[in-house]
């Protein structure tokens, strides 16, 4: 995945996502996704997610800095792009397998 984001002034590099972590962030996402409103609960299982899909890099506390990390918003967006980012994921090695097919490979 080509997953990035700024913490800091420092841009980190989604790593490979294994499939039990993919797993526990499609579990998450049900969860939240039947609310209408989301609770500091959820806030703070995103903020965590994201850490554990970006290796660690950097801390919830890195995250959450009023001044050098996300707001809100980023938080929630940041949180469902780990979707839109498997999807892309797919969508490029499907292309890549389909060239591959046409040349004959």
């Amino acid at each position: 995945m080509n997953r990035k984001i700024t913490i800091n002034k420092k841009e980190f590099k989604m790593q490979k996502m294994s499939i039990n972590t993919y797993m526990d962030y499609l579990e998450l996402s049900e969860q939240i996704d039947t609310k209408t409103r989301y609770t500091k609960q959820d806030i703070e299982a995103m903020v965590l997610f994201i850490c554990r899909a970006y290796g660690n890099q950097f801390t919830a506390e890195e995250l959450m800095d009023v001044e050098t990390g996300l707001d809100a918003a980023g938080i929630i967006l940041e949180f469902q792009f780990i979707d839109l980012g498997v999807g892309e994921e797919i969508a490029r090695r499907m292309e890549k397998i389909q060239k591959n097919f046409q040349n004959g490979r």
